[in-house]
């Protein structure tokens, strides 16, 4: 099991590796600089999280005894650990959408009394 749980942390290394160059691309130099951004204690600690969830996943997920070939196990876990950290951010970004905000009910109100569609007078 710990050996998934490896191979799942180095495929989120990857994972995490892959968005920090196109971050650096993008800006051309550190994306978090101290002044205007978090620093690097953030980073740091995302990463970390990330590693964490890449490689409990594909320990949990492989541990199940579904997979019997250790190659074909550890490329699972490899691909799980990569894929993990995109899945969880878009589920979160979905459950976001499912939770009401106060913004969303401070919105509707100034539109009835902005004098629209369906105003009450």
């Amino acid at each position: 099991m710990w050996l998934y749980a490896v191979w799942g942390c180095v495929g989120a290394a990857v994972n995490c590796g892959v968005v920090f160059l196109e971050a650096t691309k993008r800006v051309k130099g550190w994306p978090w600089p101290r002044p205007k951004g978090p620093g690097a204690g953030p980073y740091a600690v995302s990463v970390l999280v990330q590693w964490g969830i890449g490689a409990a996943t594909a320990a949990a997920v492989l541990d199940s005894g579904l997979i019997v070939t250790t190659v074909a196990a550890n490329g699972l876990a490899f691909g799980i650990g990569t894929a993990t950290p995109v899945v969880v951010k878009k589920i979160s970004q979905y459950v976001e959408t499912l939770v009401p905000g106060q913004d969303e009910s401070d919105d509707d109100t100034g539109k009835r009394n902005r004098g629209g569609p369906g105003a009450v007078s």
